[in-house]
């Protein structure tokens, strides 16, 4: 099918007007034109309300040339700051480098000055259990938030309206489900890396198969978030971004290297700081720039933008309250609640009881940031209502829309645009610091361990920091191939997707149902990855889901003097391609969970139930209790007995040296 184009007519003639003439002929066309841009084409939208198709220019532009001078409407930028006056200042850059040094400081400290030194797994992995509640809920937050959530989550709202703000609701059931299931089971056996949960339940080739599937998301995921900073910073500094990503890599491995957990959490709550703040600065400043909160939601509402209950239960549209809901959800506990990374913070404190007043501050904390986002999504389309920078070429991605915002708005404040892009800056370093962290452990402990039984705390605490390095190197040369890809949060939700359902299975298989076996988890496990792979390979086949419509015409006629106008493609429909494809990419994760429980659920009925050793292995609500309780004294006997020999050795020790 060939595909239809917006044509961007141009008229030109031998005579040059005046400037009167020039003058009238630009109000005619302005006016013109102006009705013109806000009547959208009949491509639906993901919300069922017709817009453009167009994914670089939203409305039909008409450039008209006249000798040398060039007039068309309208570019984005208020009158009194220029495209070239959007670069960070002196100022900026120090602040920006500032807190790169501060990071490498902390790392520095805990590595080599502090009394308490990381050369043991406890100390290097878990902060010796003894970090207290409030780094590590800021930790938690600013690992779960990233540069992808404050710089993704305002241009979803600016580009797709206002229907993933719900997600705020998907917080409260993975709160409920992490407080009810998965903490308590991960606390009561207090392991170092969850998936030996896995070993203990199924065996050691689930452990093996879960730990490679987390170690690939990972490697995949972390691109993104590391790409997503050096986007915001290209943008503000004309540097190319590939300069700048080995920078952010080299110091977030290296205090991460030499610092272990405790270095990773405290930088992540200076981070965590440096975020809240730079994000209520930008926000206060745009609702100056505005008008006000009103102001915000009315061009939200005049623009299409207000979409919070769009209750059609098609799976296959791009969102709606069942997909941000029910999609997001299940992501999330898959990414949070059986989450090497998370659940390894919520050990590092000293007993449940603070896990779960450190998950209440999580959970809150979460909620507030991804608010905060989505609104900076309104009061960004609220400044550039009638002028979109993306359409007249000003920024060359929607991603980089943010920061341009954030210079447009906080250039006049010394410092300000430099603090804020270092809040995403230092979002995307605590989540690349985390997942260092975090995947070293999991690489030694579930690959590299049991090769060498007999190896030192020390030496083990060495390899994971050689791990680290390597680490880094791989994800500095993976961006080269993210930035090759879509939008950020599509990116972003659809990768993790893919894995996330599969994990939440596993370790959801293990603890609420004992009839799941081993060959039911690797088979189901299998056609999960299998299933859910090649829908996001075949989701590739199908255009990018359109942008709501932008306008035009209030721009600054003389600003677009410069500006360059490309005809853009429109979005077909591929017919012959199968319709799963079409599945929303806010369901990968729902889908995968679903296949794992078919599959699983079939292959361990038809080959045999397992029996559960330990009863700590299921959900609280799951055990028998008189079994538990009979598990639980010997237990605690066989502690006493140990603690018992332990001291009559070392008694037998000091005889013998007397």
């Amino acid at each position: 099918m060939e595909k239809e184009k917006v044509l961007h007519p141009a008229s030109s003639t031998n005579h040059i007007p005046s400037t009167t003439d020039l003058s009238v002929i630009s109000t005619m066309i302005t006016s013109v034109i102006g009705e013109a841009s806000m009547i959208p084409n009949s491509a639906p939208s993901s919300t069922g309300t017709p817009y453009t198709t167009s994914t670089k220019s939203s409305t039909v532009f008409a450039i008209f040339s006249f000798g040398d001078t060039t007039s068309s409407y309208p570019a984005m930028i208020d009158k009194e700051v220029s495209s070239e006056d959007l670069n960070f200042s002196v100022f900026d850059y120090v602040i920006f480098f500032s807190m790169l040094l501060i990071s490498t400081i902390i790392g520095v400290y805990f590595g080599f000055l502090s009394k308490v030194k990381q050369d043991n797994t406890k100390e290097y992995l878990l902060g010796g259990k003894a970090m207290s509640k409030f780094p590590i809920s800021a930790s938690l937050i600013a690992t779960h938030v990233s540069g992808i959530t404050l710089l993704g989550l305002p241009t979803e709202l600016y580009g797709h309206g206002s229907q993933y703000w719900l997600c705020v609701i998907a917080a409260f059931p993975v709160y409920i489900l992490m407080r009810k299931i998965y903490l308590p089971v991960f606390y009561d056996l207090q392991v170092t890396s969850v998936f030996t949960y896995l070993e203990n339940r199924f065996d050691h080739k689930v452990r093996s198969a879960a730990s490679f599937i987390y170690a690939f998301a990972c490697i995949i995921y972390i691109p993104i978030v590391v790409y997503v900073p050096a986007l915001a910073f290209s943008q503000v500094t004309g540097i190319n971004l590939h300069l700048i990503t080995p920078l952010i890599c080299i110091v977030c491995t290296f205090y991460t290297t030499v610092g272990g957990l405790r270095a990773v959490v405290w930088t992540d709550t200076l981070q965590f700081i440096m975020m809240i703040g730079a994000t209520l600065a930008i926000i206060s400043l745009g609702l100056v720039s505005v008008g006000g909160f009103t102001h915000v939601w009315e061009a939200a509402e005049q623009g299409g933008r207000l979409v919070f209950f769009n209750m059609n239960p098609d799976p296959f549209i791009r969102s709606s309250f069942w997909t941000v809901t029910l999609g997001l959800s299940t992501i999330w506990i898959g990414t949070l609640g059986v989450s090497q990374g998370c659940i390894q913070r919520f050990l590092a404190v000293p007993d449940l009881k603070i896990a779960k007043k450190t998950l209440i501050i999580f959970t809150g904390g979460m909620i507030f940031i991804k608010s905060c986002s989505c609104f900076m999504g309104l009061l960004m389309y609220a400044k550039y209502e009638a002028c979109d920078p993306y359409s007249i070429g000003k920024i060359n991605k929607l991603d980089q829309i943010l920061p341009y915002y954030v210079m447009d708005v906080g250039a006049k404040i010394p410092g300000l645009p430099g603090f804020f892009v270092s809040g995403i800056f230092s979002a995307a370093l605590s989540t690349l610091s985390s997942v260092l962290n975090t995947l070293a452990g999991t690489i030694y402990e579930d690959f590299i361990r049991h090769h060498f039984p007999n190896s030192s705390e020390k030496n083990a605490s060495k390899v994971m920091k050689a791990l680290v390095v390597i680490l880094g190197i791989i994800v500095i040369a993976l961006v080269f191939v993210a930035e090759k890809m879509g939008e950020v949060m599509h990116m972003a939700i659809s990768l993790s997707g893919v894995t996330s359902g599969t994990l939440l299975g596993l370790f959801s298989s293990g603890m609420l149902t004992s009839t799941i076996n081993t060959k039911g988890a690797i088979y189901g496990a299998v056609m999960s990855m299998i299933a859910t792979g090649s829908i996001l390979i075949g989701a590739q086949l199908y255009p990018q889901h359109p942008f709501m419509p932008f306008r035009t015409d209030g721009c600054d006629v003389n600003l677009l003097h410069n500006a360059t106008l490309v005809s853009t493609p429109l979005a077909t429909v591929q017919n012959d391609v199968p319709r799963i494809f079409k599945l929303s990419f806010m369901y990968y994760s729902l889908f995968g969970v679903v296949v794992y429980f078919m599959v699983a659920y079939t292959v361990s009925i038809m080959t045999g139930r397992t029996e559960i050793k330990d009863q700590r292995l299921l959900a609280p609500f799951m055990r028998d209790l008189k079994q538990y309780e009979k598990e639980e004294a010997l237990r605690k006997q066989n502690i006493h007995f140990t603690e018992t020999t332990l001291m009559l050795k070392e008694l037998e020790t000091g005889s013998n040296k007397m």
